[in-house]
């Protein structure tokens, strides 16, 4: 670290920064490489004689209790450890802020209450899901569901630990369609197994329609929302998602498919194999780690590198983002929190880096990113967003 990042360091300590200094500071920190460095800074802070800090302040130990809390959701201690580097940079953030809010702003102003009327905290998704047969009956999906389910016509679906499969015994003359859908605040518990092979997984407030065999010449199933597949390869048919008025068209491959109607378009995001993206007369070709997107208003493709860590962060019970609005930050927590979201006032252009758990309650990921200096407030299923 040199003289220049310590300057600034020093200076965010004794509230001297604006704010554009701070976003600086932060994004030298949102690198596992400094790690070290901003652990050393830290340590320095947290170990100044009792005579260097306002005696009206809460005394160290709480204050490193209170952090601790703030930090709680990135360091569950069962965790696996092979998401500790990025965990580390992003609570290496967290407790940035958590220092310098001690150490600087709380002997100017009172602490912000982060999440007020918390009566009724609101609690993170569920994995479940609602297969409907073709007939209308309707099967809830959890994990621990296991055996037959049913048989419609020549195909047997079963529950396992290992997902729900379609076992098409005989060739069905005429294919029969199921659905499989979760509601806001769920993603499904496991994947499912088509007649094929090929596995589907489901994000919150999505769906899939798929035949329960495939005959011809072509595999096709048609989804809402968001989901993920690893398609069995199969070069003499190939398959075919349709999402709005775009269609994805592979052999064998896994990507990602985002198409909610409230974002702005449609996001493909390729991790194995190749695939076409067309809508109307317009297509384009995927490599792995590229992005496709194609807005609601109009029929432009464009491809980009795309981060596959943040596409597949809700596969990995994370939120993940990179310089995101906070907007785009509620959306997601609106599916999975099942709630509405408000906006009151001017909110500022704050964007946030980082990752958090999406098993922890929404007041826990709210006080999170109030780091972002933006308000929340939770009223029985209901998020407000205020300026700070």
């Amino acid at each position: 670290m040199d003289e220049s990042q310590r300057d600034l360091w020093e200076r965010f300590i004794r509230n001297e920064c604006s704010t554009a200094e701070i976003e600086q500071l932060l994004a030298q920190f949102n690198d596992a490489a400094n790690e070290a460095d901003l652990r050393a800074l830290i340590d320095v802070e947290l170990h100044k004689e009792v005579t260097d800090i306002n005696p009206a302040l809460p005394d160290l130990e709480q204050k490193e209790a209170d952090i601790y809390a703030t930090l709680r959701p990135f360091i569950r201690e069962k965790r696996k450890s092979a998401f500790w580097p990025r965990i580390a940079a992003a609570a290496s953030i967290a407790l940035l802020l958590g220092v310098g809010g001690y150490f600087a702003l709380h002997k100017k102003r009172a602490p912000i209450q982060l999440v007020q009327n918390q009566q009724t905290d609101i609690t993170p998704g569920q994995n479940r899901a609602t297969l409907t047969l073709a007939n209308g009956q309707k099967i809830i999906l959890a994990k621990g569901l296991k055996g037959q389910l049913a048989i419609q016509k020549g195909t047997v679906i079963r529950a396992g630990d290992n997902g729900v499969t379609y076992n098409a015994k005989n060739k069905e003359e005429e294919v029969s369609y199921n659905t499989l859908a979760t509601a806001k605040g769920e993603q499904s518990p496991y994947p499912l197994v088509l007649a094929d092979g090929t596995k589907v997984w489901l994000n919150a407030a999505s769906s899939i329609t798929f035949p329960t065999a495939f005959n011809g010449n072509s595999r096709e199933v048609k989804i809402t929302g968001e989901a993920y597949f690893e398609v069995a390869h199969n070069a003499a048919m190939p398959f075919r998602v349709s999402s709005n008025a775009q269609t994805v068209e592979v052999l064998g491959t896994h990507f990602d498919i985002k198409a909610y109607t409230d974002e702005s378009g449609i996001s493909t995001t390729l991790l194995e194999g190749k695939v076409k993206v067309s809508k109307d007369n317009q297509f384009a070709t995927l490599a792995p780690g590229q992005q496709s997107f194609i807005p609601f208003k109009g029929n432009s493709i464009s491809v980009k590198n795309a981060n596959t860590e943040i596409a597949m962060a809700w596969r990995n019970g994370l939120f993940k983002y990179n310089l995101a609005d906070i907007k785009t930050v509620m959306r997601d927590f609106a599916r999975w929190y099942d709630v509405d979201i408000e906006y009151e006032g001017q909110i500022p252009n704050k964007t946030f880096t980082g990752e958090l758990y999406r098993d922890i309650n929404a007041s826990e990921a709210l006080q999170i990113l109030s780091l972002t200096k933006v308000h929340f407030k939770i009223d029985g299923k209901k998020i407000i967003v205020t300026p700070n």
